[in-house]
């Protein structure tokens, strides 16, 4: 039953982001395979609200994610959060296409952006709550559960108009699937249980949680300024998603096999060469790109072991700074070697942080033993 709870999780999180980026998509009308704002000149809205669109929806998205999170470690509840935003951004989508909406940028495309992106924001910390509890002593269901998000972007990127009703029906699918397997807070109240036993006494680990937080505001510069040097197709930006994906699934699976440090020494700094020096060569920069997001779930897993008691708060801290990273290399041009340099530097912070870090686990075995991860 864990292992089908974490599969429809990722599966979900893929509807999610294809359904909410795909309304991105077909609100500003832009049809381009690229990243914004060079698709804007496609679109017969202007480049600015193309462009504050976007903001608006990754402000709103990732932005709230820590308020969100802490709002769950506070009232131990998860499951009518999760619940609220699949069968609310299902019903939204399903009904935006049946009643041909959105026709242009105004007031009431607009509310439906924003409610779109709380939503998106809701669903991936009341979501990952569920993954978080299962994920005390392994970071693999993480890995597994951040990969899919990668590939709904794409799709939502690529195919907008055709599969928003459809991904819109999924959600609500999902939702009724996790209410068949009961994914209610019932099944994680032990989890919080355990955390506020365990750790009454035991404070941030700040040093740690700060190295974090550097670690993937630099990596989300350093992935915005290491572009693809190659002409990307609709074939390539599937197999990036792809190698996106694989990645973050194999940082789990890895880091529970070799170690946390290991993933950080070893494939940060050989995904900064492949993306830096192979990025004319697709095949090289797949693999790069693959190595560069094993990282993901080893920055939250760390998170947790930072903040013992505010778990949901670390997971949404971290999307937050990841995507004001990117948020900044995409205002601000950032030099490939600058860019270089900030991977390496993220992958150190993160060794750093496993080194230094006190709270070796989430949480202890029954036996008082720890999984050491360092």
């Amino acid at each position: 039953m864990k292992k089908l709870r974490i599969a429809l999780l990722a599966l979900a999180h893929l509807a999610m982001d294809l359904t909410t980026v795909a309304f991105v998509y077909v609100l500003t009308g832009v049809r381009e395979f690229g990243s914004m704002p060079d698709g804007a000149g496609l679109s017969d809205t202007s480049a600015f609200a193309v462009a504050a669109c976007v903001l608006a929806y990754d402000l709103l998205a990732f932005g709230l994610q820590p308020l969100i999170g802490a709002l769950i470690d506070l009232k131990r509840r998860s499951a009518p959060l999760l619940y609220a935003s699949l069968f609310g951004t299902g019903a939204a989508a399903v009904l935006c296409v049946l009643c041909d909406f959105p026709q242009g940028v105004h007031a009431l495309s607009v509310a439906v952006l924003v409610f779109f992106s709380l939503c998106n924001a809701v669903f991936h910390v009341a979501a990952g709550a569920f993954v978080i509890a299962e994920s005390e002593k392994k970071c693999a269901p993480l890995g597994v559960f951040v990969s899919l998000g990668a590939i709904g972007v794409a799709l939502g990127r690529l195919y907008a108009p055709a599969l928003l009703f459809w991904a819109g029906a999924a959600l609500i699918v999902f939702g009724v699937a996790f209410l068949c397997t009961r994914t209610g807070d019932a099944f994680i109240a032990p989890h919080f249980a355990r955390a506020d036993a365990l750790y009454t006494r035991r404070e941030a680990d700040l040093l740690p949680l700060l190295l974090l937080i550097f670690a993937v505001f630099v990596r989300g510069m350093g992935s915005g300024a290491l572009p693809a040097g190659y002409m990307p197709t609709q074939w390539l930006v599937l197999l990036a998603a792809l190698a996106t994906a694989a990645g973050k699934a194999a940082g789990g699976f890895l880091s529970d096999a070799l170690g946390i440090k290991a993933v950080a020494a070893v494939c940060l700094p050989a995904s900064a060469f492949l993306l830096l020096f192979g990025a004319d060569v697709p095949a090289l920069y797949l693999i790069g790109l693959a190595l560069f997001n094993t990282s993901m779930p080893v920055t939250l897993w760390l998170s947790f072991a930072a903040l013992p008691r505010l778990r949901n708060a670390a997971f949404g801290v971290m999307a937050a700074f990841l995507m004001l990273g990117s948020v900044l290399a995409m205002l601000f041009a950032v030099p490939q070697w600058l860019a270089f340099a900030l991977v390496l530097l993220s992958g150190g912070a993160i060794v750093a942080a496993a080194c230094l870090s006190k709270n070796r686990t989430c949480l202890r075995e029954g036996r008082g033993k720890e999984v050491k991860h360092a």
